[in-house]
């Protein structure tokens, strides 16, 4: 009989929450399941008494889930609908995705398997198994969390408005710790002496067999540090407490106590192994003497359960052709094209601007195996200055010198496209055109509640469309609000204009820019300045004012111009100086990176009222020691 029969139980639910946006990978699939224009969402429900993570309650934002789907009768071993999904848990209970994904086309069902926390190696390609690793030092709420480990699965969903519903349940072991004090003691002396406990002997590393819900390939014991903080309940010293590997017990394993400086042993007592998802209360009797060896009783065993709900919802914005007057490119510059839970192509608003050409167009550029643009291969759809017949041409990026040759097609600008079974964009109506569905492409930036920057291509950067507004740094720790400039690491919030500017200290102390995403190097600046050829009017917009002090005849200043042919959509926001936000509509200063030195640059950008070139001047803050209060606009990582 199971040691865990002869407890009663008690359950804990885990929560946690989705809303799903963006479409995962794909290994191969059947060629008969096609994809509908239902994209897949997740939402949660959460349970009040849920007690399952460091948080208590619920997931903790920054929270990552992994996510595969099979068509009905297949294991993940076999081809994937869904290949491994991120799901990150951001703030109001939502699970946010990387990417869309879509049910299949008719009463095709899907089977689910979802897993807690994120592992990017996944479960490889016909394989079963899935890496899980404990952390050792499970004493930050942060690695105690990501210690645990979770599944859910639920098989035959078929595309609906109906809420689909994951149980998720916990794999591994808890172990909770209480300290009886014995003869003298007391739980308050003990309380005050602080002991610090680890587990000795366990496997902290094993691989999960999502197919037979099962572990093998134990290995790697490890010293384990507990989690949690010690209090007085019930005259026991309790409060700490370990997630472990189920496994079986042969002896080796122990708990180790240092209690007012001496080290103590207490041996797991009599049981065969460890169960999955159960929970165990370890009572040991505590006395200060020459043995330093503790006795031990298992108290309690309970169950550790929890449910997630998947929802789906409805869309109508599929279609086998693509209307290119529907794409308005206000919430992104630029699109991805999904086919079969793939991208297979972008289709970007940029400007086109050469010697031979200048003008504002619609293109298209197939994606590659890695996710990203073969500039190389790019399609003219529309060029929207022009009124010749010269649209359909070929249109290929030389990366290292930024600039394009264009051969010319004969087509009018071209008002819908196609994609055949393949992938490949198709300029007239295929025999058998593929449904697709076409999404913006935004930058999802996740450290606070789901923020969306759009994204904009100008030569082969693509950059975010408006500054950054970012109150934490990457890894999630806050950024604190100033409103004095000084050297202290801080950013400046103009609430009735929603601007965000950063001292030169939040760069030094950490990393800003959103995940893919760095703040630009002066090559950078100067790459985009290259591609404009020098005239930053393409890169201007809004409202511009004369910046005083700035020409030695300021009265024959005269304000450029600002036509934002680029979309770049630069404004005059300002900056901030030791008299707090100053210069609005006058100028605006950005930040630069130097990635060789890894530090600030003595020079950075600045775009002023009355000049038509990008201006380079000085990061330090004038008269004083301290970096000047900048904005920050990102580009995208190599």
């Amino acid at each position: 009989m199971k040691l865990k029969n002869r407890w009663e139980k008690f359950i804990f639910p885990v929560c946690c929450c989705v809303l799903l946006g963006h479409a995962a990978c794909v290994n191969e699939i059947s060629t008969d399941v096609e994809e509908s224009d239902v994209p897949i969402t997740f939402s949660l429900k959460i349970k009040p008494t849920s007690v399952t993570k460091a948080s208590g309650s619920s997931f903790e934002e920054g929270d990552r889930i992994g996510l595969y789907a099979m068509v009905s009768g297949n294991s993940v071993s076999d081809n994937r609908y869904i290949d491994n999904l991120l799901l990150t848990c951001s703030e109001a209970d939502k699970l946010v995705p990387e990417r869309v994904v879509f049910y299949p086309e008719g009463n095709v069902g899907l089977d689910f398997v979802a897993y807690y926390p994120y592992s990017k190696e996944g479960v490889s390609s016909g394989s079963s198994l899935i890496p899980v690793a404990l952390r050792t030092d499970q004493s930050q709420d942060k690695d105690y969390s990501n210690s645990d480990f979770m599944t859910a699965s639920r098989d035959a969903v078929v595309g609906s408005d109906e809420a689909v519903v994951l149980e998720f349940e916990h794999k591994l072991s808890k172990v909770k710790i209480a300290l009886v004090p014995m003869g003298d003691e007391s739980a308050e002396d003990m309380l005050e002496a602080n002991p610090k406990f680890v587990a000795t002997g366990f496997c902290t590393q094993a691989s999960y067999n999502l197919a037979e819900d099962s572990f093998e390939d134990f290995k790697n014991p490890a010293d384990i540090v507990s989690h949690g903080e010690w209090k007085v309940e019930d005259g026991k010293l309790v409060g700490h407490e370990f997630i472990l590997l189920p496994q079986n017990i042969d002896g080796s394993q122990s708990f180790q106590m240092e209690l007012n400086g001496r080290i103590y042993t207490c041996p797991l007592p009599s049981m065969e192994k460890l169960d999955k998802n159960c929970q165990y209360q370890l009572d040991i009797k505590v006395t200060e003497s020459d043995s330093h060896v503790l006795s031990g009783v298992v108290a309690s065993i309970k169950e550790w359960p929890a449910v997630v709900d998947l929802e789906d919802v409805t869309n109508d914005d599929s279609h086998k052709t693509v209307h290119l007057s529907v794409l308005s490119f206000e919430t992104s510059n630029v699109y991805r094209v999904h086919m079969n839970g793939r991208e297979v192509a972008e289709i970007c608003k940029e400007y086109l601007f050469s010697d031979a050409l200048a003008s504002v167009a619609i293109t298209s550029y197939p994606i590659g195996e890695d996710g990203k643009a073969d500039l190389t291969r790019g399609t003219v759809l529309q060029l929207l200055d022009s009124e010749d017949n010269n649209c359909g041409g070929t249109l290929s990026w030389d990366v290292d010198k930024n600039t394009f040759q264009y051969t010319a097609g004969d087509k009018p600008s071209l008002s819908c496209i196609y994609f055949d079974e393949s992938g490949v964009l198709c300029t007239t109506k295929p025999e058998q055109p593929a449904s697709v569905n076409v999404i913006a492409h935004t930058l999802r930036d996740l450290r606070t509640d789901l923020r969306e920057y759009p994204i904009v291509k100008i030569g082969t950067q693509y950059w975010m469309r408006e500054n950054l507004k970012a109150d934490r740094y990457r890894n999630g720790s806050k950024l604190t609000a100033q409103d004095e400039l000084n050297g202290n690491a801080g950013y400046f919030y103009v609430s009735n204009y929603v601007l965000y500017f950063y001292n030169g200290g939040s760069l030094l102390a950490g990393e800003l820019s959103p995940e893919g995403w760095r703040i630009p190097t002066l090559e950078d600046w100067d790459c985009l300045n290259a591609y404009v050829k020098g005239d930053v009017s393409l890169l201007k917009n809004g409202k511009w004012e004369i910046l005083p002090g700035y020409d030695e005849d300021e009265d024959s200043s005269e304000i450029q111009p600002a036509t934002n042919e680029t979309m770049f959509n630069l404004r005059a926001s300002g900056i901030w100086q030791t008299d707090g936000h100053v210069k609005a509509w006058q100028m605006v200063g950005f930040w630069s990176w130097d990635a060789e030195k890894d530090t600030i640059p003595e020079k950075t950008v600045f775009f002023v009222g009355q000049s038509n070139e990008m201006v380079k001047d000085n990061t330090m803050s004038t008269g004083h020691d301290f970096y000047k209060g900048l904005a920050i606009r990102c580009v995208k990582a190599d």
